[in-house]
């Protein structure tokens, strides 16, 4: 069997907030406070569902909930 690039669903949400922030301080609608304190949080919370990540994690269907 071959080995698929499988991504649990929070950690493409996590992602695409920080995305989306790095929009919002581009078009300077944050300010440099609010944007390094969100980002800092959401990294924290990235590298927390990164580290979970196990043969266990990766076969558990419900990490992968579709986004809305």
């Amino acid at each position: 069997m071959e080995d698929k690039n499988i991504i649990p669903s929070k950690i493409i949400e996590l992602e695409t907030s920080i995305k989306l922030l790095e929009y919002l301080k581009r078009n300077n609608t944050i300010d440099d406070g609010m944007y390094n304190f969100c980002i800092n949080k959401l990294i924290g919370k990235l590298e927390l569902e990164k580290s979970k990540i196990d043969k266990n994690y990766i076969n558990e269907i419900s990490n992968y909930k579709i986004l809305t």
